[in-house]
């Protein structure tokens, strides 16, 4: 990372909620070595505003529409992808634990909430200044409580026994509990069962996190 000549931070905002852009910009420039350059509300316009304009960090949402998809992963892995040495900090107001050891898997440099900016956005700025990771403690929280079930349970979609893959699919189809048991000839109790054990394996926390899940993996 090589700052402006005069120390300055040079950032690129990603949102699509107007207010909530300028509700990062607010928090940001209250440092005064800290400059926004740029701001996007698609990934598209990221796209453009990274090609236009020289920054130092990312601050990007997770989720911004896309062709009527949600798309984070991609939209981080193409940033990643063409801009490498490129800090990225992600705010969102996701509780999803896979989707988390997936950003950083990505590279990601900093993960926080939406409902805590004030606090944590300059926080991460400041530890991006110092070459360190930062990870809310909302986040770490989320992280650790799937780590009840041990690390290393945490398993891809692909690791499911084939019941479990089975009702995920449904469900992403938009079947409810009854009906796939109807369609399966298995009893609710069972396929709910299997619904709570796959979404344990994949550390989702409830039913909001698992549709995000099936959304981001183009399983819907």
């Amino acid at each position: 990372m090589s700052a402006a000549t005069d120390g300055t931070l040079r950032v690129i905002l990603a949102d699509d909620h107007p207010i909530f852009l300028i509700g990062l910009r607010v928090v940001l420039e209250q440092n005064s070595q800290v400059k926004v350059v740029a701001e996007a509300s698609s990934p598209a316009e990221l796209t453009k505003c990274l090609q236009d304009h020289a920054c130092d960090v990312l601050v990007t949402d997770f989720m911004m529409p896309a062709d009527q998809q949600n798309d984070g992963l991609r939209l981080l892995e193409r940033v990643r992808r063409h801009y490498p040495q490129l800090p990225i900090v992600v705010v969102t107001m996701l509780n999803n634990a896979a989707l988390f050891h997936d950003m950083l898997d990505l590279g990601v440099n900093g993960l926080l909430s939406k409902g805590s900016l004030a606090g944590e956005l300059p926080a991460a700025i400041e530890s991006i200044r110092n070459h360190k990771t930062y990870i809310a403690d909302s986040v770490t929280q989320v992280l650790q409580e799937a780590g009840e079930y041990g690390s290393q349970t945490l398993l891809s979609y692909e690791q499911l026994s084939p019941k479990e893959s089975e009702v995920l699919r449904l469900l992403a189809a938009g079947s409810s509990v009854g009906e796939i048991a109807a369609y399966l000839n298995r009893s609710k109790q069972t396929v709910s069962a299997q619904k709570v054990n796959a979404m344990r394996k994949l550390g989702l926390a409830n039913d909001a996190a698992l549709f995000i899940y099936l959304q981001e993996h183009g399983l819907t």
